[in-house]
């Protein structure tokens, strides 16, 4: 018996269909019980190259916008400045085969629904030294008790491998998300916090993703080289995403990858006219109140 193919649940059937297709199931059980999943590159359904090619392009965006010379993120021995480091999506194609990744979006509709918008991305390079982020969630304002579903997510491409404690790996608190809230000021420290961390382990080419209110930090980096990561987050619709990609992208860039106008998506809210109000978009917006998977 497959309940998805009785089509009762139009919005859920889908995603349902799409996690056999990618074979991850696994992968959504690990995000319901852990809050974070990672799927290996094998699974990802990656152009040719696809993990050198955005390695390759976040250093070469960052060389371009600050005017700087990192060169081979292998032997690089400074920490690249955290700035100027959103909106990527134009400077290559690389960044919208990341954003629009049929197997990493199974998942971020798993968690988020059919309506889930591209919130943010943006590139880490992590050196040796240096410190590291105590332990904190990314669905950023929302309170504790916010309930039970996912606001927004973390959608995170190893650019480089993740092999142990020596590459600065971000580490987890795996059922964190359970709690609801933020880690409380005794508890955000990864050395001395009463809760286990795990560490995030993969080959490049691997996508992390997890629940935005599972707690993470990272430990420091000691091996020589830079760690590059490109981070993305996507939102729930009624959420206010970081980065306004409505009328910015090129008429060409949406044709050809209709995912991404998806991705954008526009919200009911704020209303352009409050006296013209779009049928679709108050359709498309308010479809989760009755289904979350919408």
């Amino acid at each position: 018996m497959n309940i998805s193919e009785y089509g009762a649940s139009p919005h859920v059937d889908p995603i349902m269909q799409d996690l056999v297709r990618y074979d991850l199931c696994n992968h959504a059980l690990e995000l319901e019980a852990y809050g974070m999943t990672v799927v290996p590159p094998e699974k990802a359904r990656l152009s040719h190259g696809f993990a050198n090619r955005l390695r390759d392009a976040i250093v070469r965006t960052y060389e371009k916008r600050g005017d700087v010379v990192v060169g081979d993120p292998a032997t690089a021995t400074s920490a690249p400045r955290l700035d100027n480091y959103f909106y990527m999506i134009e400077e290559d194609d690389v960044f919208v085969e990341a954003a629009t990744n049929p197997v990493a979006l199974t998942l971020v509709r798993w968690m988020l629904g059919q309506s889930a918008m591209l919130d943010i991305q943006a590139w880490i390079m992590k050196a040796a030294g240096g410190q590291s982020p105590n332990l904190h969630i990314d669905a950023a304002g929302v309170p504790p008790g916010a309930g039970s579903i996912a606001h927004m997510c973390n959608v995170s491409w190893l650019c480089t491998d993740y092999e142990g404690a020596d590459d600065g790996p971000t580490v987890f608190v795996p059922g964190s998300h359970k709690l609801g809230r933020a880690p409380l000021a005794h508890e955000a420290n990864v050395e001395t916090s009463p809760f286990k961390t795990f560490p995030l382990l993969g080959k490049a080419g691997s996508v992390a993703i997890w629940n935005g209110v599972t707690w993470h930090g990272a430990v420091a980096r000691t091996k020589p080289g830079l760690r590059v990561t490109l981070v993305q987050t996507y939102a729930r619709s009624y959420m206010r995403t970081s980065v306004n990609y409505n009328g910015r992208l090129s008429p060409q860039m949406l044709q050809k990858y209709p995912e991404l106008e998806r991705l954008i998506g526009k919200p009911l809210y704020p209303f352009d006219d409050p006296q013209r109000v779009d049928p679709s978009r108050a359709e498309w917006s308010k479809a989760p109140e009755a289904d979350p998977y919408a």
